[in-house]
């Protein structure tokens, strides 16, 4: 019975301490579930292809589309979210259409909400985009 009780009582201290199973916005890789304007076999063609990265330290955003690569600054006040001037590599690639609409939807969003390892992405209280929080890719040495 002390087992029971003590097994217990570890369990609560760290969903205390570790917040449950909430993801936070920064240090979290997120991949890209659903968006309007890209098919699911576009999203699921590669495990880095449409991510999105938040450094809180400098408050930068990077990730990857289909094909490029971006980076840039964004603000984050509460639940207000917006994205900065992105730069961008601009290497020509199959199904262009589909990095469009991301970079897009970058611009319109203006907030977030985090429901466990889902991110959502909001434009006036519209849904634009879903991701899931997802292992780091490994990086290249």
């Amino acid at each position: 019975m002390k087992r029971f009780f003590a097994a217990a009582a570890v369990l609560a201290a760290m969903t205390a301490c570790c917040g449950g199973s909430q993801t936070t916005l920064e240090s979290t890789t997120w991949k890209l579930a659903k968006m309007e304007g890209i098919p699911a076999e576009a999203i699921a063609s590669e495990a880095d292809a449409f991510t999105l990265m938040f450094d809180a330290a400098d408050t930068l955003v990077s990730g990857r589309t289909n094909c490029n690569r971006f980076f840039g600054k964004y603000e984050c006040d509460g639940r207000k979210l917006d994205f900065g001037n992105l730069g961008m590599t601009r290497m020509a690639c199959p199904d262009m259409q589909y990095e469009d609409c991301f970079v897009r939807m970058l611009d319109e969003v203006d907030r977030y909400e985090i429901n466990g390892s889902e991110l959502k992405l909001y434009d006036d209280g519209k849904l634009l985009a879903e991701f899931r929080a997802v292992a780091a890719p490994a990086k290249a040495e």
